[in-house]
């Protein structure tokens, strides 16, 4: 199965099902009888509707961000590189710190590396960014790069994981 068909799928099931026992449940307290007909109806009428909304608005914005297709290491919310450099981890978080973007986070360091975390936009709840020294050769650094959501249960990200890492990616690069 396509990552794309799984993306719509998952949604589906995890938006429209929920919806529909939900609604099931006030209609037994209500005092109404199930009817299985209108717990597919509820369960589709919001699933679907969702799943698409949803999907193709993290679709788009991936395809804003230069990926033109949908893959099983791009289609998740959770998003890790490795990424090799010649400055140290010193270096690097002056670099972030200089950085329009990255540098208006919380950024402090931690035990073999830096993690930042951003606060909640319209995009997400927020995310969390590690940035790990993996190897520490005298002029060769090797880091990983990692960005998740802040709340677990986030299905869609709208591509902001992929954006977090690929800037990041960009600042070590000297690209930005």
């Amino acid at each position: 199965m396509k990552p794309i068909t799984k993306s719509y799928l998952k949604i589906f099931l995890l938006t429209g099902i929920p919806y529909g026992f939900i609604m099931l449940g006030f209609d037994l307290a209500d005092g109404n009888e199930f009817k299985l007909w209108k717990f597919l109806l509820s369960t589709f009428s919001f699933g679907i509707p969702m799943s698409l909304i949803l999907v193709s608005s993290h679709r788009y914005r991936h395809k804003k961000n230069g990926i033109q297709e949908m893959t099983n290491d791009n289609e998740g919310v959770f998003h890790t590189k490795n990424v090799k450099s010649k400055i140290n981890l010193e270096e690097l978080f002056k670099k972030l710190k200089t950085d329009p973007i990255i540098g208006k986070m919380k950024m402090k360091k931690i035990e073999d590396g830096i993690q930042l975390k951003t606060n909640i936009s319209w995009k997400s709840w927020g995310e969390e960014i590690k940035i790990i020294l993996k190897n520490n050769k005298e002029t060769d650094f090797e880091y990983q790069i990692s960005s998740s959501p802040k709340l677990k249960t986030t299905l869609i990200d709208y591509g902001k994981n992929f954006e977090n890492v690929t800037r990041i990616e960009n600042v070590i690069k000297n690209i930005v």
